[in-house]
C-alpha cells in the first residue's frame, strides 16, 4: 500500500541532505542558504510562471520531457540499488578506518536521499505529462496550469541533479584524500 507519509519523509530527508555538508552537519553559511532558496524555490517559481506570460505549452515538449525524465529516473533506480552494496563492501573491508567509513556512509546516505526524491519527482512529472496528454484539447487554463506545475518540478529535478553531483564530488574528494 502506498504510504504518503513515507513520501513526505523522503522529501524532508532529501532537503536535509541538500542542506548538509559531507560530515552531515547543517551548512550555516549565509550564502549557502541564499543559494538554496534561490535555486530550490525562487527559480522554479519564476519558471512556473512562464506559461501564463508566453505561449509555452507542455504538449509542445511532452516527448522531450517524457524521454528525458524516463531515462534519468531509470538510471537513478540503478544507482539507488548500487549504494547499499557499496556501503556493505566498504563495511566489510578489514582495513577500515572508522572515521572515513562514517563520512563515506554519510555521503552515500545523502546521495540516496536526494536520489529517492529525484525518483519521486520523475514519477510525478511523468504522471503529469500523461494527464496533460489526456487533457490535450481541454481548457487553455488547465493546459497552462499543468505546464506551470511540470516546469516547477522540472527545475527542481535539475537542481537536485546538481546537488547530487555536489555530493558525488564530496565522495570523490574524500576518497582521493584518503588515498593520497
Amino acid at each position: 500500500m502506498l504510504d504518503l507519509g513515507i513520501l513526505l519523509k523522503i522529501r524532508s530527508e532529501a532537503v536535509r541532505s541538500i542542506k548538509s555538508d559531507s560530515d552531515n552537519e547543517p551548512i550555516s553559511k549565509r550564502g549557502s542558504h541564499f543559494t538554496y532558496y534561490l535555486t530550490f524555490y525562487t527559480i522554479p517559481f519564476i519558471c512556473a510562471s512562464l506559461p501564463f506570460f508566453s505561449e509555452l505549452k507542455l504538449s509542445d515538449m511532452e516527448s522531450f520531457v517524457g524521454t528525458g525524465i524516463s531515462i534519468f529516473t531509470g538510471l537513478f533506480f540503478s544507482l539507488l540499488l548500487g549504494i547499499g552494496s557499496k556501503i556493505k563492501t566498504e563495511k566489510e573491508n578489514p582495513n577500515i578506518d572508522s572515521d572515513n567509513y562514517k563520512q563515506y556512509r554519510n555521503n552515500m546516505k545523502q546521495i540516496s536521499n536526494i536520489t529517492q526524491f529525484v525518483i519521486i519527482l520523475g514519477i510525478v512529472i511523468m504522471s503529469l505529462v500523461l494527464i496533460n496528454y489526456l487533457f490535450k484539447g481541454s481548457n487553455a487554463y488547465i493546459q497552462k496550469s499543468l505546464t506551470a506545475i511540470v516546469l516547477y518540478l522540472l527545475v527542481k529535478f535539475v537542481v537536485c541533479l546538481f546537488f547530487m553531483l555536489q555530493r558525488f564530488y564530496y565522495v570523490l574528494r574524500d576518497e582521493l584524500g584518503n588515498i593520497m
